[in-house]
């Protein structure tokens, strides 16, 4: 939610004021500067939601009796998404350059059960892992191949004792624009005790991800638009 503060309700309204008074000017000012420390902030620890995300989709994928419930659930919520984070973040409602976490996580999930179907053959498994790389890519999926490629990595590694390793030094590389803020998620992931959780309502979180986007980009139409 952080990174979306950042991306929705900060960025836009820093862009509009630098194109209004000019980046020099802006970057002069004590609220120039703050502004974008900020930003950058906020996009900093933002970037811990992510390797979250993957290791919860690992997990969900292995625990899951239910697999073809589980992908039309990620495709359903990927529709919806769409939209609303195509206006959120790109002010549109279409923008075929980038598409939402819910179609990284779904082509994930198609790569794993790939991967899983497979497995006795012996290059079957990693072909079909280097094509969920490659879809991600050609389809412009946020996190891209390196966010397919971490869940290939994290369910590879299940079991392992150095999973939680690897996940964390594949996650700070992936995010040195940010400082390898995103490596840090999984000292929160040493603490999963493997058991499922007790919260009822699952569809919270799936729906928490496309609410809270529409909320933040009301707020930016409604109140901070007009103020700038």
């Amino acid at each position: 939610m952080a990174d979306h503060i950042g991306a929705v309700l900060i960025e836009p309204g820093r862009l509009r004021i630098q194109d209004k008074y000019g980046i020099n000017q802006i970057m002069s000012t004590d609220y120039g500067m703050r502004l974008w420390q900020l930003d950058r902030a906020l996009r900093c620890v933002g970037r811990l939601a992510f390797p979250i995300f993957a290791f919860c989709l690992v997990e969900g994928f292995c625990h899951t009796r239910h697999r073809k419930s589980y992908g039309l659930r990620l495709f359903l919520f990927a529709l919806l998404s769409e939209v609303i984070f195509d206006l959120a973040v790109f002010d549109c409602w279409f923008y075929p350059e980038y598409q939402n976490i819910y179609v990284t996580l779904l082509i994930a999930f198609l790569t794993l059960w790939g991967m899983e179907r497979f497995q006795e053959k012996r290059w079957l498994p990693a072909l079909i892992a280097v094509s969920g790389c490659i879809a991600s890519y050609l389809l412009k999926a946020d996190y891209g191949p390196s966010g397919v490629f971490l869940m290939i990595l994290l369910y590879q590694m299940r079991g392992c004792p150095h999973q939680l390793w690897a996940g964390a030094i594949l996650s700070a590389l992936g995010s040195l624009n940010a400082y390898g803020f995103a490596g840090l998620a999984f000292i929160l992931l040493a603490y999963y005790n493997k058991e499922r959780g007790r919260w009822p309502g699952k569809y919270f979180f799936y729906l928490f991800y496309p609410a809270h986007l529409l909320f933040f980009y009301w707020i930016r139409v409604l109140v901070i638009s007009p103020a700038l």
